[in-house]
């Protein structure tokens, strides 16, 4: 190995570690409590040290979200893998999305809070431009499966729509209820289902609205998510609960 090759994996380590405490800082302590001063005293470097990876804490907290997002266009990606009719084949999709929020619960709170008063604008430019390209390519999977349904005949856009419409919809309706999710929004106390079961219900009610076919009272759509969790992220559902150990 060269020398600016270590280089490299040293500077990539120190990053690695600079994320996982302020990770664990977020956890403790919240957005307001997190600091580039005690980043840098977890971890016994100095506070020069920790800008040159980060310009400031938004910097930082953008390259945690895209490090988490990183492992969600892979599972996102994957799940294009999946052999199916294209409906099948978007749930799989949403069941790389149920894998990923199993794996990183804190992902959709840490990036709702970068949202608010525009956080996320303060962040370097190439911060940003990354995580941009991590949701372009999560919503391209979308845009696939979509385009395969109205080219199979499965799905029929009204005039002038197009794809990046449905899966905005899609988006969204996974988003909110995922930010839900990992802020433990007490559903049993206003009588709604167990979080698994009632957003593959609302999932169903949506593409059913959009006409998607075959119809969720024409198929079985719970079998078919769990086909996709065996065949596609055996380990990682595993690992998630979503699948028995």
């Amino acid at each position: 190995m060269s020398t600016e090759d270590r280089k490299r994996r040293r500077l990539a380590e120190r990053e690695a570690l600079f994320l996982d405490t302020a990770a664990r800082l977020l956890d403790e302590r919240g957005f307001v409590g997190l600091t580039m001063d005690r980043v840098a005293e977890a971890t016994d470097y100095s506070k020069g040290t920790v800008y040159q990876h980060f310009t400031n804490k938004e910097d930082l907290v953008t390259a945690l979200i895209h490090r988490s997002d990183l492992a969600r266009v892979e599972l996102f990606e994957r799940a294009l893998t999946f052999q199916g009719n294209s409906r099948e084949r978007a749930g799989a999709i949403g069941a790389a999305a149920e894998v990923f929020l199993a794996l990183h619960p804190d992902h959709f709170r840490v990036e709702a809070t970068l949202r608010v008063d525009s956080l996320r604008a303060k962040a370097s430019p190439a911060r940003r431009a990354d995580l941009e390209a991590c949701e372009q390519r999560c919503l391209a999977t979308g845009f696939t499966v979509i385009s395969e349904a109205v080219a199979a005949g499965e799905l029929e856009l009204a005039p002038g729509d197009k794809p990046q419409n449905h899966t905005f919809a899609l988006w969204c309706l996974y988003t909110g209820a995922f930010l839900f999710h990992s802020q433990e929004f007490p559903l049993e106390e206003f009588g709604i289902d167990p979080f698994g079961s009632v957003l593959l219900r609302n999932a169903n009610l949506l593409l059913d609205g959009m006409g998607w076919r075959p119809l969720s009272h024409e198929h079985d759509y719970v079998a078919a998510r769990e086909r996709a969790l065996r065949e596609v992220f055996p380990d990682e559902a595993r690992r998630a609960g979503l699948l028995p150990a």
